[in-house]
């Protein structure tokens, strides 16, 4: 046509209405759209105040635990002058229960420690200094202290090791408390503790296996006990008063070591648990 008239020809277009159309062919996704960003809105507030509630949670717990264990210096430093005072003039029979005694407040105060240290090991506020050392006195210490313990107490305890070196990479006093922890839960859950600890060496792996005849834990709490705070709260346990945070410091301690903890354990046969750890000659 541009041809016959030889002229530019412009056509143009009116339509009435166009807004209206437009949106009469987005009516089915108005509804749906508008729906989703509510729910976005909505979940964007929910993770907010979870973040600022976790937040002000381990705020009041890490003000707590701090209190707490400032508060109990004061008797451990009090309770460790009197024993100076009662070595003058002690009979020689009974200065190994006084040895223990000191022990025992030396580690009381490695265990409050070891509390305030357990924040800021899950907040990656300190860093553990690993140095390869041989692991074999350090075990040796804690079985014989806790033996000459569970005499005193009616507890039957016996240990096994191998007489060699176990050469690993530790932080030696956190993990001599994670051991202790361990052996301590073993005697509190049982009636009438019988308590077994053996020590080999696996695939390149120390192994450190300590069995109870307690009552037992549920396939249930298997997963839970590790967890921060979290207490087995049935059967005969209320006896037993704590925080929940003993295994979850061993866990923790654990996981710097690079190594593994498992749990063995079946209601009212009593439960094992086993730690791994690798050697250092063999990483």
């Amino acid at each position: 046509m541009p041809g016959l008239v030889k002229r530019n020809i412009i056509l143009e277009l009116q339509f009435k209405d166009l807004n209206p159309y437009f949106l009469s062919q987005l009516n089915g996704l108005t509804i749906p759209s508008l729906l989703c960003l509510i729910v976005i809105i909505v979940i964007f507030i929910w993770v907010l105040k979870s973040v600022y509630w976790q937040h002000k949670v381990i705020t009041t717990t890490n003000a707590f635990i701090n209190n707490l264990t400032h508060e109990l210096k004061t008797p451990v430093f009090s309770i460790g002058l009197a024993t100076k005072i009662l070595e003058d003039g002690i009979d020689p029979k009974k200065q190994q229960f006084l040895t223990i005694i000191r022990q025992q407040i030396d580690r009381l105060n490695q265990h409050i420690d070891q509390v305030l240290e357990l924040g800021k090991l899950e907040f990656k506020k300190t860093v553990f200094h690993l140095e390869t050392v041989d692991f074999n006195p350090n075990l040796f210490k804690i079985c014989s202290n806790f033996e000459a313990l569970s005499e005193l107490q009616g507890v039957e305890f016996t240990y096994s090791h191998l007489e060699e070196p176990y050469l690993i990479n530790a932080e030696v006093s956190h993990l001599e408390n994670a051991i202790s922890n361990i052996l301590d839960n073993a005697q509190k859950y049982s009636e009438q503790p019988v308590i077994h600890l053996v020590v080999d060496k696996i695939k390149k792996h120390l192994r450190i296996a300590i069995s109870d005849n307690g009552l037992g834990i549920s396939k249930k709490e298997k997963n839970l006990i590790f967890k921060k705070y979290y207490r087995i709260s049935d059967g005969n346990l209320h006896k037993v008063k704590g925080y929940g945070l003993g295994l979850s410091y061993v866990k923790e301690v654990v996981k710097k070591h690079k190594g593994k903890i498992k749990i063995d354990s079946h209601l009212g046969k009593g439960t094992t648990i086993t730690l791994i750890i690798p050697l250092a000659h063999e990483n």
